[in-house]
């Protein structure tokens, strides 16, 4: 079957040389999509080499990206590691499909067929299909198998692509994989995407470090708090990319089975750190959003496992009471950042041994909604217990 498909690619690549003729018949949707925008974009079939910043025009724009080479150079090396033996290559690009930054096996990075290196013009305009400028133009990930390629000396290579983005969903470049065997590729398909995801989340670290500064000059008092919060979720960031590193290790040694298992969890502990990091990111905002329908079950459903290892390491219980989902008008990073201040002063109420007991429900024949924080002091902290934090709000109409 795909020897059929590079067959075909290979005869359409001689018919458009020969007649100018894309033959969609012949060729995969996106792969004819990739050609024909190549044809539009005046790339050159025949080129041999790609086309390179100068020196000096390279060096600055490495000096430029270092935010996203940086975040990136950790998944390269494991990309690199899991291909083992296998000539390989790693590539990275910012966003017009420059490349950054290549790692891989000698020959592919230094040899006589070496891929593309840093200051490299690999846009569909310039390279043709590619593993670097395809994914940007199919705004998701491509791959471009051998004589797919709109240029004849890409053909040796098998791509595979994926943009990058930051927290604002904006592409900030590509991670890509060039192998000399299709079945490599494949075998390396998964880890590739895992890793475009764990890059995605050192950016994102990055911008909580610098959330944390701006906290700590503008609000002082929650900074100390929100910092601890950071550092929990950036630890368990940390364990998807040891997760990562291992996964890299058991595919070289064609311990697939197991690997795969490894990259599920290493996959769910970035997911996870995500999630966090958007509902860290909202309270350490000093921006105000719009007043909508949320569930205000879910957002201190979503607070509770945040604190979850603050309120481990300070041994203090929480216990949850939500009969029913409740969903209130509210600005939602005014809310949690409400919440958040609530659950701190909690805990620093009850002390080592104590309890927080949280009760969500509908006031009877109103329209609203009531969140408490019950504080339940440890026996030898106070000889009365302290007043509940109680918070009302509008119930808001929702239309799943």
């Amino acid at each position: 079957m795909r020897s059929n498909l590079l067959k075909n690619a290979l005869e359409a690549g001689r018919k458009y040389i020969a007649t100018g003729a894309i033959s969609a018949d012949m060729l995969r949707q996106e792969i004819y999509r990739a050609w024909e925008r190549s044809h539009l974009e005046g790339a050159n079939p025949r080129t041999l080499q790609a086309d390179k910043l100068s020196t000096l025009d390279t060096e600055r724009l490495l000096e430029r990206q270092s935010f996203l080479i940086d975040a990136a150079r950790p998944y390269l090396r494991v990309l690199s590691q899991a291909a083992g033996h296998e000539r390989h290559a790693v590539m990275l690009s910012e966003q017009n499909a420059i490349v950054l930054d290549v790692v891989g096996d000698e020959q592919s990075v230094h040899g006589p067929e070496a891929v593309p290196g840093p200051g490299s013009l690999l846009s569909e305009a310039v390279a043709g299909a590619n593993g670097l400028g395809t994914p940007l133009a199919e705004d998701g990930y491509a791959e471009i198998i051998a004589s797919e390629h709109f240029i004849q000396g890409f053909h040796p290579f098998t791509c595979q692509g994926i943009p990058l983005r930051n927290d604002k969903k904006e592409v900030m470049g590509v991670l890509s994989i060039s192998v000399r065997r299709p079945e490599v590729g494949q075998r390396l398909k998964e880890i590739l995407l895992c890793a475009s995801h764990g890059i995605e989340a050192e950016l994102l670290q990055k911008r909580l470090q610098e959330d944390v500064r701006r906290v700590l000059t503008s609000h002082p008092d929650d900074g100390q708090p929100l910092e601890q919060l950071r550092q929990d979720i950036v630890q368990a960031h940390n364990a998807g990319r040891l997760r990562l590193e291992v996964v890299s290790r058991l595919v070289a040694g064609n311990r697939f089975e197991y690997a795969l298992q490894l990259l599920r969890q290493a996959e769910e502990s970035i997911q996870l750190f995500r999630r966090r990091a958007a509902l860290w990111r909202d309270l350490a905002s000093l921006e105000v959003g719009a007043i909508q329908p949320i569930s205000l079950t879910d957002t201190v459903r979503d607070l509770v496992d945040l604190l979850s290892t603050e309120a481990t390491i300070r041994k203090i219980e929480i216990f949850i009471c939500f009969p029913e989902e409740v969903r209130v008008q509210a600005d939602r990073r005014t809310l949690s950042r409400r919440l958040f201040r609530d659950f701190i002063q909690a805990f620093d109420l009850v002390g080592k041994g104590g309890a927080v007991r949280i009760e969500i429900h509908k006031i009877p024949h109103t329209s609203s909604g009531q969140v408490s924080l019950i504080p339940m002091p440890a026996p030898d902290r106070v000889q009365s217990a302290p007043i509940p934090f109680i918070l009302t709000l509008p119930i808001g109409n929702y239309n799943p």
